[in-house]
């Protein structure tokens, strides 16, 4: 599922720069946000330690986005490239943009800076669901939804961040919650043993496409957030794998859902290298199509090559320092 939201996401901006559209791609990045609060619900269930857990994500986000920005950084000051409006490369914003407070060098990373706020909410809410069950979450949840109405809080961090969808986070928390309880329910009193597992998947996925298409609102985050939970809900507990589904499950959806991340960092130099090098007399569909298969030509190795020497270096490097750390208390011990 990651996989198909990257490369969504590239496909939206290869149509924003071949004609005006109001669509931005958001859809996509509220599965991936709906996606983190499922997968951090079941980190926090295996180890609960809230140093551990921000320390994890410390070595999972920052790494790569440091790279991005010096990346960009380098090529500015060697050939004057940039991404969209020129941003400050003075050593503040810089280091600013490195540790994801800022977005203006690569506007894509304005995702991660909410995930960096997503982090307290989602500790802070599984604390609540540990001791209080679900239903001081769902509170949580309604008033950020309301929050996401008020235009203030929208843009209280400025630049290119968007807080209207930091719920999903906690939603995605929440249906982990409640994969627990199906696991615990009785084949025959489960949406996922009936016929109508095929509608809600197939429903779910016109629906996001629908609202993905049109201008982003409160409204459309909020229907594109039901409907990623939907989908992820089915894809990680129907016993069945639904035919709707299965396209998850291909090779390449799952290649590309492991480069996701750092595909999603690079893809827009890609597409900014491709629109450079490509003729602007093109109809818009033609020309939309040819900067998305170019620039997912010229995205896909550069992301493997910094999930393969950035992201899983520095990810194994974290995780040796959990183990490292457990055998340290077990000798206290």
């Amino acid at each position: 599922m990651r996989g198909y939201a990257a490369v969504s996401v590239l496909a939206f901006h290869a149509c924003m720069l071949s004609w005006e559209i109001i669509a931005t791609g958001m859809a996509p990045v509220i599965v991936f946000f709906v996606l983190s609060g499922f997968l951090l619900a079941r980190s926090l269930d295996r180890d609960p330690d809230p140093v551990t857990f921000v320390r994890h994500r410390l070595f999972r986000l920052l790494p790569a986005a440091i790279a991005t920005v010096l990346l960009l950084t380098l090529a500015y000051q060697s050939f004057g490239f940039y991404l969209g409006f020129l941003p400050s490369f003075d050593p503040v914003n810089i280091v600013l943009n490195a540790l994801l407070i800022k977005s203006d060098i690569n506007g894509a990373m304005w995702s991660l800076t909410v995930e960096c706020v997503a982090v307290p909410v989602i500790l802070i809410s599984h604390a609540l669901l540990s001791r209080h069950g679900t239903m001081p979450v769902w509170f949580l949840v309604v008033v950020l939804v309301a929050l996401s109405l008020w235009g203030p809080y929208v843009h209280l961090l400025g630049g290119f961040t968007n807080l209207a969808p930091l719920y999903a986070f906690v939603v995605g928390l929440l249906l982990q919650s409640g994969g627990i309880a199906l696991g615990r329910a009785s084949p025959s009193q489960s949406l996922l043993q009936s016929p109508w597992a095929t509608f809600v998947a197939s429903a779910a996925f016109v629906v996001m496409v629908i609202v993905a298409v049109r201008k982003q609102t409160a409204v459309t985050i909020a229907f594109e957030t039901l409907c990623a939970s939907a989908l992820i809900w089915l894809a990680a507990f129907d016993p069945g794998k639904l035919a709707v589904l299965r396209p998850l499950d291909l090779e390449i959806a799952r290649f590309y859902g492991r480069i996701s991340y750092s595909f999603y960092l690079l893809h827009l130099i890609g597409l900014t290298i491709a629109a450079r090098l490509l003729p602007l007399d093109q109809q818009p569909v033609i020309r939309a199509a040819i900067l998305f298969l170019a620039a997912l030509l010229i995205t896909t190795p550069a992301a493997w090559l910094m999930w393969r020497f950035v992201e899983m270096p520095f990810i194994g490097l974290g995780r040796r320092r959990m183990v490292t750390k457990g055998a340290w208390r077990r000798q206290l011990l």
